[in-house]
Order: C-alpha cells, then structure tokens, then sequence
C-alpha cells in the first residue's frame, strides 16, 4: 500500500470485505491491488477464486504487490528483507472462473 501511496495514490485497506487488498484511486483513476508475501523467490503465488474473478472483471485495472525472499528470525520480518514488485495482475481465461 505504501508504493502506491507514495505516488500519490489515495489507498483504502479493502482486505477484510473485499477479493482485493486495496483500493488506490488517483484522480478518476482506480486500481486495485492484490498483495501477496512469501519466502520463496515469487515465481508463483496462490491466489482464490474470488481473487482470480475480480481481477477478470476488472482488466486493466488489477495488479499484484509481490514481496518475495522475505525473511524471518524468531517469527519476526526481517527488515530490509526480500524483494518488492508490482505486476498486473491478468488472470488467463476469458472471465469469471466457474465454481
């Protein structure tokens, strides 16, 4: 939330009601982000339905936040830690997954 907010988006934290962490609105510009965290290089990350259809329904406008190689000691984040990327976020398929 912080790389958009520092480009001087508006950020609401969505994650708790929404398929999406974020939302970041510039101007008449919206984008919403999907946040993702691991220990392993990033390559791959798991993502829901919900995640995968709403980003179907919003193309264009879906991106995914991967900060990957993260570590830990003791449980904690170790600052500095890992690798940040913003990537869009396109789903392959024609629109919403089927249940």
């Amino acid at each position: 939330m912080n790389y958009f907010r520092d480009r001087g988006f508006t950020v609401t934290d969505t994650r708790l009601n929404h398929p999406y962490d974020a939302a970041d609105d510039k101007g008449t510009e919206r984008i919403y982000l999907e946040a993702k965290v691991t220990q392993s290089r990033g390559a791959s990350v798991i993502v829901t339905r919900n995640e995968v259809n709403h980003a179907r329904q919003h193309p264009g406008a879906s991106v995914m936040g991967i900060w990957s190689a993260m570590k830990l000691v003791d449980g904690v984040v170790e600052p500095g830690s890992g690798k940040f990327r913003v990537r869009p976020f396109k789903p392959a398929g024609p629109g919403p997954a089927s249940p």
